[in-house]
C-alpha cells in the first residue's frame, strides 16, 4: 500500500449514515513545521466524507478550516450529513486528536451523482518546461518526502516581488494513482505567497482552503500518476491575511481543479 494511503486509511468504528465516526492516525510521515501538512488534514476528512457517501457520489467541493495542528497518533473522525438529495450531498466533518476537546480541523464538503451536461473550460494550461527538466524542491519537511514538487523556476521564489504567480509540476511519489484524496491533498502545495514578497520564507498558516474537483473519472484515469501543473498566484494581502488562488492541469491540458486559500501572517513593514 502507498505511504499516501497508509496515513489517510480509515476505520468505520460507529454509526451509519447520516452520523458516522471514523478512526486513523495522524502519521509522522506527513508532519510540517507545525502540525501535520495542509494538505493531509485536507485529504483525510476528504476520505471520510467519501466513503461515509457511498461509491455513487463524487466529491465536487471541500472547504477545510484549520484551527490548530493535529498531534501524531490517534484521530478521530466525525463525519454527518447536513441534507441529502437524490443527486446531490452536503456533508461535514470533524478531525480531532486523541486527549483533545475541540477539533483540530473541521470541513465542509458537497457531493453529487454527476451526470453529462454542456461542458467548458476557460482559459489553458500555461507554457512550462516538462517536469523531467525541473529540478525537484529540496524540503527539510517530512511530507515532501511523499509530496514531490518541482517548480518551473528556480529558485522557486526570488528576491522579493509584488508578482506572486509561478507554476509547479506536482504529484505524489512514488507514482500513486489519482484520485479525488489525492487531487485535494497536493491543492496545498503551492509555496507561500508570502515568500515571493518578502524574498524569504516567513511565518504563515492557512487558515481555510477551499477545494473545487472538476475532474472526472476519465481525467483521473488519464493521469495515472503523471505529474500535474499547478499554476498559482495571489490578489491581496494586508493587516495580517492574504489570499491565494491556484489551479491544476494535466500535462496534456485538462483542468482538473481550482483551489483557493486564506492565509495568516505577521509580517511587517520594518521587517
Amino acid at each position: 500500500m502507498h505511504l499516501f494511503d497508509q496515513s489517510t486509511a480509515l476505520k468505520r468504528v460507529s454509526g451509519e449514515a447520516p452520523d458516522i465516526r471514523f478512526e486513523g492516525e495522524a502519521s509522522e510521515h506527513f508532519k510540517n513545521m507545525i502540525g501535520p501538512y495542509g494538505g493531509w488534514s485536507a485529504a483525510v476528512l476528504a476520505k471520510g466524507l467519501v466513503e461515509a457517501a457511498g461509491p455513487e457520489m463524487e466529491l465536487v467541493s471541500i472547504t477545510t478550516d484549520f484551527l490548530a495542528g493535529a498531534r501524531e497518533g490517534p484521530i478521530t473522525l466525525d463525519v454527518a450529513c447536513d441534507r441529502g438529495g437524490k443527486n446531490t450531498q452536503f456533508w461535514n466533518a470533524s478531525l480531532t486528536a486523541q486527549g483533545d476537546k475541540s477539533p483540530s480541523n473541521r470541513a465542509m464538503g458537497i457531493l453529487s451523482r454527476r451526470r453529462d451536461t454542456l461542458a467548458w473550460t476557460e482559459g489553458s494550461r500555461p507554457d512550462a518546461p516538462p517536469p523531467e527538466d525541473c529540478d525537484r524542491a529540496n524540503l527539510p519537511m517530512a511530507w515532501s518526502r511523499t509530496v514531490e514538487m518541482r517548480p518551473t523556476q528556480s529558485p522557486p521564489f526570488g528576491t522579493g516581488k509584488t508578482r506572486t504567480d509561478n507554476l509547479s509540476w506536482i504529484r505524489l511519489e512514488p507514482d500513486r494513482p489519482l484520485d479525488a484524496v489525492g487531487l485535494v491533498a497536493l491543492a496545498d502545495t503551492p509555496t507561500p505567497r508570502l515568500f515571493f514578497v518578502t524574498g524569504k520564507p516567513e511565518m504563515i498558516a492557512t487558515v481555510s482552503m477551499t477545494v473545487y474537483l472538476h475532474a472526472s473519472p476519465d481525467d483521473y484515469a488519464a493521469v495515472g500518476a503523471d505529474y500535474m501543473l499547478i499554476e498559482t498566484h495571489a490578489a491581496r494581502g494586508g493587516r495580517g491575511f492574504y489570499d491565494q488562488h491556484a489551479r491544476i492541469w494535466s500535462r496534456d491540458g485538462r483542468l482538473l481543479a481550482t483551489t483557493q486559500q486564506i492565509v495568516w501572517y505577521k509580517t511587517t513593514n520594518e521587517e
